[in-house]
């Protein structure tokens, strides 16, 4: 049995998108935390977590590779085999974190099957205050890249959806769907584990 209900499959399909809420336990959780208490002291812009053997907590980062959710997830999107291309911590700090508009992979041909599925791990909660993802719903059909102009950090767009969640909660999303961080207006962090889960045992880059 799936560990995504029938609405979220469904979501993923139509959408792009689903949330899965506790997906992870609060001592996973705070075990992931670890690493940013230990990383780098920054001031202004992103702090970012590079996962690795010296990584803290690197057995709880890496099993984040087989979980079950994402798994369901990947394969329902992009079918098997797929593999997990990358897995890094990032955390806007206050006043920071505003992207514009993208995807995660280059635009596809109709008759091209999805190539990337993307999962985003709340490590804190994630509030409309502190910059929650924003997805653009449905843009995963698209067979156009994203406008330029919407592709700056300010713009917006009238059918954006901004995606919150407790700790513990994961995003996942077609990676071809038009997304970005938005700015941490709070006074706190807005921690998260990203990964990127793509096509095939060897997949082709973007380019």
């Amino acid at each position: 049995m799936s560990p995504l209900s029938p609405s979220q499959l469904a979501s993923l399909d139509g959408e792009g998108f689903a949330v899965v809420a506790g997906a992870l336990d609060r001592a996973w959780v705070e075990r992931l935390r670890r690493a940013f208490e230990s990383a780098a002291a920054q001031d202004h812009a992103t702090q970012h977590v590079e996962v690795g053997p010296q990584t803290p907590e690197h057995e709880a980062w890496m099993a984040l590779r087989d979980h079950p959710a994402v798994a369901a997830a990947a394969g329902h999107v992009l079918g098997r085999p797929f593999r997990v291309r990358d897995l890094h911590g990032r955390n806007p700090l206050p006043g920071f974190g505003q992207q514009g508009l993208h995807a995660d992979w280059m635009s596809r041909a109709s008759v091209e099957p999805y190539f990337v599925l993307t999962a985003i791990w709340m490590i804190d909660d994630f509030t409309r205050d502190n910059g929650a993802t924003r997805v653009v719903p449905g843009t995963h059909r698209l067979l156009r890249p994203i406008p330029r102009e919407l592709g700056q950090p300010d713009a917006t767009h009238p059918s954006e959806v901004v995606v919150t969640g407790e700790a513990g909660s994961v995003l996942v999303f077609n990676g071809h769907t038009w997304h970005s961080g938005r700015r941490n207006a709070s006074a706190g962090p807005r921690r998260a584990a990203q990964m990127v889960v793509v096509r095939g045992a060897t997949a082709r880059e973007p380019g």
